[in-house]
């Protein structure tokens, strides 16, 4: 456990150069939201400008998702204030990426400090789809110096993944924060694994061939799958269901967004169908998109 010496100190100039470029910090890049919060864990939640809303594609493989995503939906009274706020982090990332993921680090570290001695989590992927496993960034003797006056911290000098430094202080200090995220993407399950990086497959329709292909490989490796069913909020999910030629165990993926704690071995995430305030889909499309 480690608690703040120094509450002034001053970030590096290059990453306080972002802040002050895009308008953010380490107490504005994660939020949480209503389905967080029924989670047993304290989660925090990055958001981007999903898909090429921004003018980058930071969902390389949406394709059914993209026109439905979450991003869309909330109080109409704030949706161009948190659609602009996810824009320009989309964009701070995509301009220096080396000097977001250092903010990432004090945001987490800030997070940790205001959780002391209780476990939290972390969504680096609420509205992306990105390979987080294959961004190196260094920290620095400076960046160091900056987080142990600043927060209490000992990180590791070199060149390291996100996962790596957190692995490094729950190893030396015994902090835990527990990184998960949806994907579409096909991923080295295994290492993600090593990392702990925990990871659920997303379906994305039945017209999505590319979706379906990897899907096979995540399930081969024990990975769970995510789908929608198009069942009402007040309907119970099937508990079971043959994909793929295989009876699957269905497990209710809205009781929780925790999914760490998903039983393993290639289930199914059950999740009930919704669309963003406002939008209407056909029949046709849902019984697309839904696995039923």
């Amino acid at each position: 456990m480690f608690s703040p010496y120094n509450s002034r100190a001053v970030l590096p100039g290059h990453i306080k150069d972002l802040e002050k470029t895009y308008k953010i910090n380490p107490r504005n890049i994660f939020s949480t939201n209503p389905k967080t919060e029924k989670s047993a864990v304290q989660t925090y939640i990055l958001h981007f400008s999903p898909a090429n809303t921004s003018g980058v594609n930071v969902c390389e493989n949406a394709k059914n998702c993209a026109k439905i995503c979450l991003h869309f939906a909330g109080n109409p009274a704030y949706l161009n204030v948190k659609q602009q706020a996810r824009l320009r982090r989309t964009i701070a990332f995509n301009s220096n990426k080396e000097a977001f993921m250092l903010l990432l680090v004090c945001a987490i570290l800030g997070l940790i400090n205001k959780n002391l001695g209780e476990q939290i989590a972390i969504r680096l992927n609420g509205t992306s789809d990105i390979r987080y496993e294959d961004i190196d960034f260094t920290i620095t003797p400076e960046f160091a110096t900056f987080c142990r006056a600043k927060y209490g911290a000992i990180l590791p000098i070199g060149k390291r993944n996100i996962f790596e430094v957190f692995n490094y202080l729950k190893e030396n200090t015994g902090e835990l924060v527990t990184f998960y995220d949806y994907t579409k993407l096909e991923r080295n399950w295994t290492e993600c694994a090593r990392l702990g990086y925990h990871l659920t497959f997303s379906f994305d329709g039945h017209n999505n061939r590319q979706n379906d292909k990897i899907a096979r490989k995540a399930l081969s490796h024990g990975v769970n799958v995510a789908a929608a069913f198009n069942v009402k909020r007040s309907q119970s999910l099937p508990t079971s269901w043959i994909w793929q030629s295989t009876q699957r165990e269905v497990l209710d993926g809205d009781l929780s967004d925790f999914r760490p704690d998903d039983k393993k071995g290639g289930n199914i995430i059950g999740l009930r169908f919704k669309l963003p305030h406002g939008m209407q889909w056909s029949q046709s499309e849902r019984d697309l998109f839904c696995m039923a």
